[in-house]
């Protein structure tokens, strides 16, 4: 990759990279689909089941108290019905007037049916990535530490390449305030706290299948970019934690080395993460984003090298020798 990909806001062109690996490279495409692929079949044999057998009972809901406007306690819900067996007994031509007469539109008949379709599979469908999830779950995370090794060893370096230890690149390198590091060296993160409990498993079932799920039929990418957005603070970096234990990097080192290039980390943390959102296909990109973590961290080293050896210079030591 040329090195000005390795900066933002470039860095989310990895992730296509991991996925175009996974599908064309059979070194790692085997080893890895293999692992999850009999759990995979459970699943989806189960969610079929589920699917079908809770069909007509979230259908129902989704009529009355999502798409009906009957209300989470049914307070308006003999009205509503009234109005709407009204509208469809005017309707002409297949239309039904919104409004009042002076400022309403007509709405087609066919299209509130495929609202009420594309509401009902929009609940649904994130219930069968849960639940195809729980079966590959333990496999799934094996895969995808499977899927970063064996990208690493397809670029065919030593052992030596990655453990050369940290270089500074800037010139004028971050530092942290006072009282940001702890007395073993490892940085305070203020928004960790509440960070970590928001993108918690228990808090994110809680604010996708009941808190914004009044919001799901008008809103849906409302919850995936909501929580692609918190993740992207530190999930890059979590990709990226093998390549610092393999460069043996200390906590102070990591941090300086996120913080140089912050944006870069939360443009490939907020891609990866709205890949994952993706229910269903999200599972398989949890892994194509372990390939693409390992691609960018194979660049950076290449760069980690050529820094040291004198023979490249980032943007900020090159402007300094301009004005020198």
């Amino acid at each position: 990759m040329p090195s000005d990909l390795l900066e933002f806001p470039f860095t989310p062109i990895y992730t296509i990279v991991g996925i175009y690996r996974l599908l064309t490279d059979p070194l790692i495409r085997g080893p890895v689909l293999d692992k999850v692929k009999h759990a995979s079949l459970r699943g989806f044999v189960v969610s079929a089941v589920y699917a079908v057998g809770s069909w007509n009972l979230l259908g129902w809901f989704v009529r009355r108290y999502l798409v009906g406007g009957a209300g989470w306690f049914g307070m308006t819900m003999g009205r509503t019905r009234a109005k709407v067996g009204e509208a469809v007994k005017e309707s002409a031509g297949g239309n039904v007037r919104v409004g009042s007469s002076g400022f309403g539109f007509d709405v087609n008949l066919v299209l509130c049916k495929w609202f009420f379709r594309y509401t009902h599979l929009l609940i649904l469908v994130p219930q069968l990535s849960s639940i195809l999830r729980f079966f590959i779950y333990k496999n799934l995370r094996i895969a995808r530490s499977k899927a970063y090794a064996l990208t690493v060893s397809s670029r065919g370096k030593p052992i030596e390449f990655w453990s050369q230890g940290y270089v500074e690149e800037f010139a004028n390198p971050p530092h942290p305030a006072p009282g940001e590091m702890s007395s073993d060296g490892k940085h305070r993160r203020v928004e960790s706290k509440w960070l970590s409990w928001l993108l918690w498993w228990p808090t994110q079932l809680l604010l996708r299948h009941y808190v914004l799920l009044p919001l799901s039929p008008s809103l849906p990418l409302l919850a995936p970019m909501l929580t692609s957005s918190l993740r992207s603070l530190t999930f890059a970096e979590y990709l990226h934690q093998p390549y610092f234990v393999a460069k043996r990097m200390t906590p102070g080192e990591v941090w300086l080395w996120v913080e140089e290039r912050r944006w870069a980390y939360r443009a490939f943390g907020f891609a990866a993460s709205l890949l994952e959102g993706i229910p269903i296909v999200g599972l398989f990109f949890s892994i194509s984003n372990r390939i693409g973590a390992a691609m960018w961290a194979h660049d950076c080293e290449k760069r980690q090298h050529a820094v040291k050896q004198g023979g490249l210079q980032t943007a900020e030591l090159m402007d300094m020798a301009k004005q020198e």
